[in-house]
């Protein structure tokens, strides 16, 4: 895929800015937390880490249940896998205060060691009062396929504010979503999904672009029961994230997706499942 930053002049007339001066420090305070993340767990722990760049309201998720992070970590062994991982993907609100970013990770037993594991992350972080940002969000999935070094983060600084955008609004979104997924099936989801959109699913690397997203979503036969638990939206109005329970083949883990407006419509950014 072609960096997200060369975009033509219709692209940019949909409130979208994609590496450009205007909008690259706040959106690269967001990629430097997540890397900064990253490096310390590499060298500390994964308990240490997490931690460390928690926000006391983070959650994590595990089987299928939602954990405040906080006290997950802090009864996790200190001793674990080495675990990195770094952005290729990272959205910013226009108010800077939510922001997403996801990209691959791997596990070695080791520093030294070879991969044990790999896939993908997501998470979403919040600026606080201090103006730093603070984990909310972490949930991954795996898949066994080598992914390509990250040689760039793709980045969409969203630039329009929408006043009368409100929590309400997504979750009512979301709770009619999930109950035509339930009827129609997965390909109801087609009309919302954002031209650059990822899905990160169980098993598989991600699933980038809306064309590709269309084509996973058309094999995509069983239908799934998901219940949206909670979520939050920036100050601007234009990005909203939510995160709840999906129940398939009597096995229930859970989701996230991400929405951003683009113009007057919700569309989806991230979904992914672990």
């Amino acid at each position: 895929m072609k960096p997200l930053r060369h975009l033509t002049l219709a692209n940019l007339l949909m409130g979208l800015v994609f590496g450009t001066s205007h909008a690259q420090k706040p959106i690269q305070k967001l990629i430097d937390s997540e890397k900064q993340f990253a490096a310390y767990t590499s060298t500390h722990s994964i308990k240490e880490g997490f931690l460390r760049f928690l926000d006391s309201t983070g959650v994590v998720f595990n089987q299928g249940k939602v954990l405040n992070g906080m006290e997950f970590y802090q009864n996790a062994p200190a001793k674990s896998p080495v675990l990195f991982w770094e952005p290729s993907f990272s959205v910013i609100s226009a108010s800077g205060d939510l922001g997403l970013n996801t990209g691959p990770y791997t596990v070695r037993a080791t520093p030294k060691d070879s991969v044990i594991a790999r896939g993908n992350f997501s998470s979403i972080w919040k600026k606080n009062n201090s103006g730093e940002f603070k984990l909310l969000i972490d949930l991954g999935n795996s898949y066994t396929e080598t992914h390509p070094p990250v040689s760039t983060v793709n980045e969409i600084s969203l630039q329009q504010s929408f006043v009368n955008a409100n929590y309400d609004e997504i979750m009512t979104l979301e709770k009619a979503i999930n109950q035509t997924i339930v009827t129609q099936g997965w390909r109801s989801l087609s009309s919302y999904i954002h031209p650059y959109a990822h899905f990160n699913l169980p098993g598989k690397s991600p699933v980038i672009t809306q064309k590709r997203v269309l084509e996973e979503l058309s094999e995509w036969s069983n239908q799934a029961t998901l219940k949206a638990l909670n979520g939050g939206i920036s100050k601007a109005g234009d990005f909203a994230y939510v995160y709840g329970s999906v129940t398939h083949s009597n096995k229930t883990t859970s989701y996230l997706r991400v929405w951003i407006k683009d113009k007057n419509d919700w569309k989806l950014i991230l979904l992914t499942m672990d």
